[in-house]
């Protein structure tokens, strides 16, 4: 099977990782985690209707492959 892949950066991936907010507490960092998981997993929900699938994160890219369209799977 030959695949085609996809290289996206993890700025792309985790677009609230920029968020610098000092938590205060053990809830205020556990609220943050959360808005940034669920940001995350929105992203490869889209990603993923698309046909595309994480297969591993390399330094600072996630990279992505699918079959290449015409196979047969």
């Amino acid at each position: 099977m030959k695949w085609d892949y996809k290289v996206i950066s993890v700025d792309e991936l985790f677009p609230d990782h920029n968020d610098h907010d000092i938590a205060v507490s053990k809830q205020a960092a556990t609220n943050r985690r959360s808005k940034i998981g669920k940001s995350f997993e929105q992203n490869l929900n889209q990603i993923g209707a698309d046909g595309w699938e994480l297969v591993s994160i390399f330094g600072e890219f996630g990279i992505f492959k699918r079959p290449r369209e015409g196979q047969n799977i």
